[in-house]
């Protein structure tokens, strides 16, 4: 499923923005500040990608958190 990542907000390891500290003036200072949109997709099946337009058309957004720890796919499991 195609989505648009929007970015919303740094924060720390307790949930708290740290927007308004040295460390988050220097983190938003490139691509990565509120508002700021990335193409991607996610695989999702049936069900679920369903459930995430149904959610999304009555107003409710998803949270994400970012991990970098990422397994590899093989090429049956990647979706466009």
């Amino acid at each position: 499923m195609k989505i648009n990542l929007v970015f919303d907000d740094w924060r720390d390891e307790r949930g708290n923005s740290v927007y308004n500290t040295i460390v988050g003036l220097d983190l938003t200072c490139g691509d990565l500040h509120s508002g700021t949109t990335f193409e991607a997709n996610i695989a999702l099946d049936a069900d679920t990608e369903e459930q995430l337009r149904r959610a999304v058309e009555l107003g409710f957004r998803p949270t994400f958190l970012v991990s970098l720890s990422v397994e590899k796919m093989t090429k049956d499991e990647k979706r466009d």
